[in-house]
């Protein structure tokens, strides 16, 4: 019969774990709190409890709340899934039911962009705020990055997790994560439409890419492609060679500056997070008519649609149409690339649809959770 733990044990346990968490020295807290070192080790051992009244100041300085505190989660599973795409990386820590506890997001993680150290200091951050007082040895973790299976970066991210103490740990590339919340276990394509774009079929739990070689080599339908086209059409029409289109006064207060032109440094300083920030003024101006802007959206989906097409190839033949599932920031409900797209392949045999589960929850399926 298993002992139940009291609630001195239940804060001890609590405390010292989040202290660590936390990166803080017993004397450190004590300072903090007007106690002496020694009376932390003793809350810390199970061996007194601290007075009711400092409870509420203890929290606050470890972060979290009363509640979290007392509470025993020392003999449940929790499931936490990381999504770290090109603009930003979301957390997520869900108990044994699927319910999510707490989630946050930071900044990107992608370590192409911003290196690894940074990348696993966003980790470590997201880590630790997430999790509170759960224990890690609780805990499976999956964490899906843009960026995090290229050379050495897996290894190194892996290494990082391996040392946290989860019960189970493992890493992989956003994708993963796009491809579980959108398919499942189910055949089909996944296509993923963010800062970068990448396109999937999925059979029998095997994955196979079509595209997404990154924006030197060409994004269609990514977010960087749809803003870089804006950008030109801008520039285009503000030096002559252009048509005229509803981007110019669009891009130009975007930019904040009194001509596009102006702001051609900043562009380049600013990488393809800032040029991607620019799409959705390609897509409002489609929405209200501008022809620039409806040549160019077709003609970006208009590749999405080959490597969809590319997909097919890898999954068996059938009479049926093919799920094809859209996921990504840039891809909504009512969304105007989805319909698009459906434009564009309305003649053949697919079933186009928009994922409807944030790319979180895949992170949180691989990590385990039902």
């Amino acid at each position: 019969m298993q002992e139940t733990k009291s609630i001195v044990e239940i804060i001890a346990r609590n405390i010292r774990t989040r202290r660590k968490e936390l990166k803080m020295t017993q004397s450190e807290l004590a300072e903090l709190l007007g106690y002496s070192a020694k009376a932390v080790s003793k809350w810390e051992s199970g061996a007194g409890a601290p007075p009711t009244l400092t409870l509420p100041r203890l929290a606050q300085i470890l972060q979290t709340n009363l509640d979290s505190l007392m509470e025993d989660t020392s003999d449940q599973m929790f499931y936490l899934g990381i999504d770290g795409g090109g603009t930003k990386t979301e957390f997520a820590l869900a108990d044994p039911k699927g319910n999510i506890i707490k989630s946050i997001c930071l900044g990107t993680s992608n370590p192409n962009d911003i290196g690894i150290e940074n990348t696993l200091n966003v980790l470590r951050a997201g880590i630790i705020e997430v999790c509170g007082n759960v224990q890690k040895s609780n805990i499976s973790v999956f964490a899906g990055l843009a960026g995090g299976t290229t050379a050495g970066i897996y290894e190194q991210i892996s290494t990082f997790l391996s040392r946290l103490g989860f019960a189970q740990a493992q890493n992989g590339s956003d994708a993963m994560n796009a491809i579980s919340a959108s398919l499942g276990d189910a055949d089909g394509i996944s296509v993923i439409m963010g800062t970068g774009s990448v396109t999937f079929a999925q059979v029998s739990g095997k994955a196979y890419r079509v595209g997404g070689y990154g924006y030197l080599l060409g994004d269609a339908g990514s977010g960087f492609s749809l803003g870089r086209e804006a950008i030109l059409a801008a520039l285009c029409f503000e030096d002559g060679s252009g048509e005229e289109t509803l981007l110019y006064d669009a891009v130009r207060k975007k930019c904040g500056t009194e001509s596009v032109l102006g702001s051609l440094g900043n562009f380049y300083s600013g990488g393809k997070r800032e040029i991607a920030q620019y799409a959705p003024l390609l897509l409002h101006a489609y929405a209200d008519g501008d022809k620039v802007a409806g040549r160019i959206l077709y003609n970006e989906l208009t590749k999405v649609a080959q490597t969809v097409r590319g997909a097919r190839k890898h999954l068996p033949d059938t009479s049926a149409p093919i799920p094809v599932v859209l996921c990504g920031s840039l891809c909504t409900k009512d969304d105007i690339i989805y319909r698009a797209l459906c434009d564009i392949m309305s003649n053949e045999a697919y079933s186009i649809s928009l994922c409807e589960r944030s790319l979180i929850f895949g992170a949180l399926r691989l990590a385990g959770m039902k």
